[in-house]
């Protein structure tokens, strides 16, 4: 799955040669007049619904993906060094499911997505 920025025949190419399909929406000058994936400028997807189900698979990756960078500190590391720097990513991913697990044994498995709500719920208690 990939941006529509890398939507060219050899992207594609390359693709099918690892025997996978690419999940890659086609620009609107491409795409004229085939059923193919498309995102509008609303971030709609539109096309095959085989399609629009998987790339909306990959929007909900990157959700994952931004919460450690939002609320974890992992937008922007202050450490120096390769063992360093997986340490304190691997501190922020332990945080993360202990903030999910403490979710959950309240019952409160919709604020998991950010500690601050969780945080907020738990002194008010």
């Amino acid at each position: 799955m990939a941006d529509s920025q890398y939507s060219s025949q050899a992207v594609r190419e390359e693709v099918k040669n690892l025997d996978a399909k690419p999940v890659i929406p086609y620009p609107k000058n491409q795409a004229k007049g085939k059923k193919v994936l498309r995102v509008d400028r609303r971030f709609r997807s539109h096309g095959p619904a085989r399609l629009r189900r998987l790339y909306r698979k990959r929007s909900a990756a990157e959700r994952v993906v931004s919460r450690p960078k939002t609320h974890y500190g992992l937008r922007q590391l202050r450490t120096r060094g390769l063992r360093n720097t997986l340490t304190h990513v691997l501190l922020s991913i332990i945080a993360l499911l202990a903030n999910a697990l403490s979710a959950i044994k309240q019952r409160l498995s919709h604020k998991i997505r950010s500690p601050i709500h969780l945080t907020k719920l738990t002194w008010r208690r």
